[in-house]
């Protein structure tokens, strides 16, 4: 698949030269923090990270929901992070969830802002895109950042889903608690 451009960055497909970025990411205390370890679990070691590339690589070339890397568009070779899209409800009702990871040297320069919208018009309007009518993005309510990146994305607040995420969290029994999150949503305008 080509790669998606805007912004001055672009969505492409996972290599393995982007392997020991990611697994840095994956270990990164606040992408823990944050992390859904049920959807998406922590890799051990490099292998992992070869299987989550083996995987996005098969699900990008049969046209399924899938994980892109982040990239600049002058240095499409380095690893920034991740933008993801998945259907938790039937595809048939066009609603895409998204989700996206930056690494630590890459946050605060807009890059997550960037790439969550030219995914989110890659998912809407894009000929080569699924053409969805919604695409949503759910983060816990304990992480301003992302409500930022949301909304500068042009995502709206739609509420909060309370105990709806279980999310990383060492000190609880299990390793993990249910957290409140708010619920962005974007629609394509008919």
């Amino acid at each position: 698949m080509d790669p998606i451009l805007g912004e001055g960055i672009l969505l492409r497909t996972p290599a393995a030269t982007d392997r020991a970025r990611w697994l840095e990411l994956c270990r990164d205390p606040d992408q823990l923090r944050y992390g859904v370890p049920s959807v998406v679990p922590v890799p051990e070691d490099l292998d992992d990270v070869d299987d989550r590339i083996a995987e996005a690589r098969q699900k990008l070339a049969a046209g399924q929901a899938t994980t892109f890397v982040i990239a600049d568009d002058d240095e499409p070779d380095r690893f920034l992070g991740t933008a993801g899209w998945a259907f938790h409800v039937p595809p048939a009702l066009e609603v895409a969830d998204v989700g996206y990871a930056v690494h630590p040297d890459a946050r605060g320069s807009g890059v997550a802002t960037r790439a969550l919208r030219i995914l989110t018009r890659w998912l809407t309007t894009d000929p080569g895109g699924p053409r969805v009518a919604r695409v949503q993005l759910d983060h816990s309510v304990e992480n301003p950042a992302s409500c930022r990146t949301a909304l500068a994305a042009g995502f709206v607040t739609e509420g909060v889903r309370r105990r709806y995420l279980p999310l990383r969290d060492p000190s609880a029994p299990e390793g993990s608690r249910r957290h409140d999150v708010c619920l962005h949503g974007f629609l394509v305008e008919p």
